[in-house]
């Protein structure tokens, strides 16, 4: 049940062979994948770049607060969550944030432009802005999981 409900992400090109596509979607589902998504190889780094290194980012960089050291006590599900992904294998993740820069440099702006919103109005103490941003952010989020 290694596979199970998980999903695989198959980036043929003009080389690949029609039949092969539907002979690998075929075995994906029956070895448990609940989902096989075909894209483009750059469909799949822009989108990879949000869902997943970004991720890795943001954890490493939320780790690294000098206050991580005193967490415990203080911390519970929405710290481990945050940095779970932060335990990553340097080696590898070097690599892959370096072949794909580009698209998660954007990521990583398009984050820092949210963040410094946050921070803008939080500073100013900007009650009706701050709860605009944190409603923004939950009705995104629900819609999502539906």
């Amino acid at each position: 049940d290694l596979f199970h409900g998980a999903s695989m992400i198959l980036t043929p090109d003009v080389h690949t062979p029609a039949d092969a596509q539907t002979r690998l979607e075929r075995l994906f589902h029956a070895v448990g994948f609940a989902r096989v998504t075909i894209t483009t190889p750059e469909a799949h780094d822009s989108m990879i770049a949000f869902t997943s290194q970004l991720a890795h980012v943001v954890s490493s960089a939320y780790i690294k607060s000098p206050r991580a050291q005193m967490h415990s006590g203080f911390s519970a599900g929405s710290y481990k969550d945050l940095t779970r992904v932060a335990k990553l294998n340097p080696h590898m993740w070097t690599e892959l944030f370096l072949d794909n820069a580009d698209d998660l440099c954007c990521e990583i702006d398009t984050i820092i432009s949210h963040l410094q919103e946050f921070k803008t109005a939080i500073a100013a103490h900007d009650g009706e802005t701050l709860y605009r941003l944190l409603d923004e952010g939950r009705a995104i989020k629900e819609a999502l999981d539906r």
